[in-house]
């Protein structure tokens, strides 16, 4: 039923998706605020969260393995909530607007989720 939902959903309401991600990685910051890196502290509870198996923050790319979202064989990107909840962390991280767009995605048979700084 899941699978189902994300194939319809997705692609209908993706930009609701990703204002739920933002929601999320706000919530998320908040839990980081006072670390020393934000990025780190916010890797560990995705990874603990079951959000991901593994994610990379770098200063213009963010790569995830194993993210919740994926929906193997959809054949597009699936990974809203992700790209919003990193663009959210990395704007509470360096205090400017940021916006990622998914690039690569396990949705699509991509090893990884890729997600690289875009236009805001």
């Amino acid at each position: 039923m899941l699978k189902l939902y994300e194939n319809v959903m997705s692609s209908a309401c993706h930009g609701l998706f990703y204002r739920e991600g933002e929601a999320v990685g706000e919530c998320l910051a908040k839990l980081c605020d006072g670390n020393d890196d934000i990025l780190e502290h916010a890797r560990k509870i995705l990874i603990a969260r079951g959000w991901v198996e593994a994610i990379t923050f770098k200063e213009k790319e963010v790569n995830a393995h194993g993210s919740i979202e994926v929906v193997k064989g959809n054949g597009s990107e699936t990974c809203h909530r992700l790209r919003g909840l990193i663009s959210q962390l990395y704007q509470k991280r360096y205090r400017a607007s940021f916006r990622f767009i998914e690039v690569e995605c396990g949705s699509k048979g991509d090893p990884d989720c890729v997600f690289r700084l875009g236009a805001v």
